[in-house]
């Protein structure tokens, strides 16, 4: 899937997973891992790592019990892009080498941590020393990972033989220096500015996709690659508007940045968020043109409010406005079991919002009574999976009643209110 970012209500990140990564995925080639792979349901383990360069090793990893997720009690995500701290860093490898444990008491700083006993069970196997050399009474339970010290934790944890080749330009004085060689020897590691790949990059934090990798090579896995989610157009809206505006630079501009962000099932997105709560004129343009594409592909309508004026250019009463800093926000929820990505594009007078993904089957039908004047174009790509429904225009009043109907199987959900424009 391209352009895929993520929307986090919980951490307000908006992240990008089409990162350039450092390592070079390795496809081992075995019947089994195809097998299993197979296996997999749509979009396999989780659902916030679709695409990503390391998911065959996220997959692997998750087959092998090293990983559960990142979102306890549900555990269907992964959060791909988020650092690795230390303390995951230990339950990680803990349950990669599968450790007896051990309760030896060591550090003065991981009470109450969720890892604790396996920070004591990696200091016992004598794969971790501490953070804070020469003492080592802390272990920094919270601090992010560094390629560093993935690698120290690595070639303690595989006991790997030990190398001095020369491959690294930026490794020279560093304590994991030796351990860095080491691990670039083993074929765990490539580097981190590919093709060259003669830097390794040492204090940048370890990704949990990056991390993913290093496990699958280290432990020697087998990638397992998903069948792909269901993923085809859902839905489509544009509205018009006339050109060379001083407003349509801010219509295209809240277009490009919406962009690419995938809501992940059962997160709601707010449009007030991810403008920072800063409107400027022409973005209720964006926002209604979306408002209407989560109309008609069915998704859970959590908050809008239409302008209190009409405005030609929108849906009488299927619009949305926003109001910093919070008198009037777009919020929809993705009540469906799949990732949806928003696609924009824009052109000097109008702007196109499509959602991508798989609304569970669910159709929509939608009756309003619109304004003379209104332009609306719904575009039917997707064939009969893209559930849209194309409005009439017709003359109506000042007061509009609008019902939307929403079947998945044979269950139908109705909803409807009015609005009156001043």
């Amino acid at each position: 899937m391209a352009r895929n970012r993520h929307w986090d209500i919980r951490s307000r990140i908006i992240a990008r997973c089409s990162v350039i990564v450092a390592l070079a995925l390795i496809v081992l080639p075995l019947d089994s891992a195809v097998a299993r792979g197979a296996d997999l349901g749509p979009g396999g383990t989780f659902h916030d790592d679709n695409g990503n360069v390391h998911e065959g090793a996220i997959e692997a990893i998750a087959e092998a019990g090293i990983t559960k997720g990142c979102n306890p009690p549900d555990n269907d995500r992964y959060c791909p892009d988020q650092a690795v701290t230390r303390g995951q860093m230990a339950s990680f490898l803990v349950r990669a080498l599968n450790l007896a444990p051990s309760s030896t008491e060591g550090f003065t700083d991981i009470a109450g941590s969720l890892h604790e006993a396996d920070i004591l069970t990696l200091a016992a196997a004598g794969i971790t020393k501490g953070c804070n050399p020469p003492d080592n009474d802390r272990y920094c339970p919270d601090a992010p990972v560094t390629r560093a010290q993935m690698a120290s934790f690595l070639v303690r944890a595989l006991n790997l033989p030990p190398s001095s080749t020369p491959r690294f330009v930026d490794i020279a004085g560093s304590p994991h220096e030796a351990d860095i060689l080491t691990l670039a020897a083993a074929g765990i590691t490539k580097g981190c500015n590919p093709p060259d790949n003669d830097r390794y990059c040492p204090d940048r934090p370890v990704s949990r996709g990056e991390m993913a990798t290093f496990l699958a090579r280290g432990l020697d896995l087998p990638l397992l690659t998903p069948p792909p989610a269901p993923f085809h157009l859902i839905a489509s809206f544009t509205t018009h508007h006339p050109c060379c505006q001083t407003r349509v630079a801010a219509v295209q501009e809240l277009a490009d940045l919406i962009d690419g962000i995938v809501v992940l099932p059962r997160d709601t997105l707010s449009m007030l968020r991810v403008i920072d709560y800063s409107v400027t004129s022409g973005y209720c343009q964006t926002s209604t043109t979306l408002f209407n594409a989560v109309f008609y592909a069915g998704l859970e309508d959590v908050e809008h409010r239409p302008h209190v004026v009409h405005f030609d250019r929108y849906p009488p009463a299927i619009e949305s406005t926003l109001v910093a800093p919070d008198r009037a926000d777009l919020k929809f929820r993705n009540d469906t079991e799949h990732p949806i990505q928003i696609r924009t594009s824009h052109t000097s007078t109008s702007v196109t919002v499509e959602l991508w993904g798989d609304n569970d089957d669910r159709t929509v039908i939608g009756d309003y009574t619109a304004a003379s004047g209104t332009i609306l174009d719904v575009v039917e790509e997707g064939g009969t999976d893209a559930r849209i429904v194309t409005a009439e225009v017709t003359n109506g009043g000042k007061t509009y009643w609008v019902t939307r109907t929403i079947t998945v199987g044979a269950e139908s959900t109705a909803e409807s209110w009015t609005w009156t424009y001043r």
